[in-house]
């Protein structure tokens, strides 16, 4: 058994570096990309603007890939350890409290290629805790597909910088949904 979950442990700190690794590849394939396209039309114009875009759009898809072989993974440890239906004893809670795990989240998001004409954006992030800590399965509700998969994306870059206590039933750890609120103030 001790084996089993050894094995298991590795397996799943690899597959979290290939996630991380896989917007990695992205980013840098995009600011690559990016460099070559401004050193080819050093001043704004139209045709540099419609490539930038395009590059951009790029770099969403790649992101969504990943996100979405993500989110496979993390279903099939969902469906062994499936969060309880019931009122908990005792919420799940980052170890270093929630404003810290939203400081970490807000400063992961990669917003720079982002134009909004707003100075912010609402959304809700919603995922699992397991009854071992582990956070799991991260969903955006927000108005914009493209700007949610950045932020799921961030969830899944810092996931492993901080430990989450699960929820507790009488004193026993259980897995549990987790939802809160965000608010993305935009530079400008």
């Amino acid at each position: 058994m001790k084996k089993f979950l050894a094995l298991a442990f590795i397996f799943g700190f690899v597959f979290s570096n290939a996630q991380v690794s896989e917007f990695q590849r992205a980013d840098s394939r995009y600011e690559r990309k990016k460099s070559a396209l401004y050193s080819k039309y050093p001043k704004p114009n139209d045709l540099r603007t419609k490539k930038e875009w395009l590059l951009t759009e790029d770099k969403i898809t790649s992101y969504k890939d990943a996100l979405d072989k993500i989110s496979l993974e993390d279903k099939k440890m969902i469906s062994a350890d499936p969060p309880t239906k019931g009122k908990v004893t005792k919420e799940a809670e980052y170890q270093t409290g929630k404003p810290a795990f939203l400081a970490s989240l807000y400063e992961a998001v990669d917003l720079a290629f982002f134009n909004s004409s707003s100075d912010s954006y609402k959304a809700t992030l919603n995922f699992v805790v397991d009854s071992k800590g582990n956070a799991l399965d991260a969903q955006i509700k927000g108005n914009n597909d493209d700007l949610n998969a950045f932020i799921q994306a961030a969830f899944y870059r810092i996931k492993d910088k901080g430990k989450w206590k699960p929820a507790e039933i009488s004193g026993k750890a259980t897995s549990s949904a987790v939802s809160i609120p965000l608010l993305l103030k935009f530079k400008k």
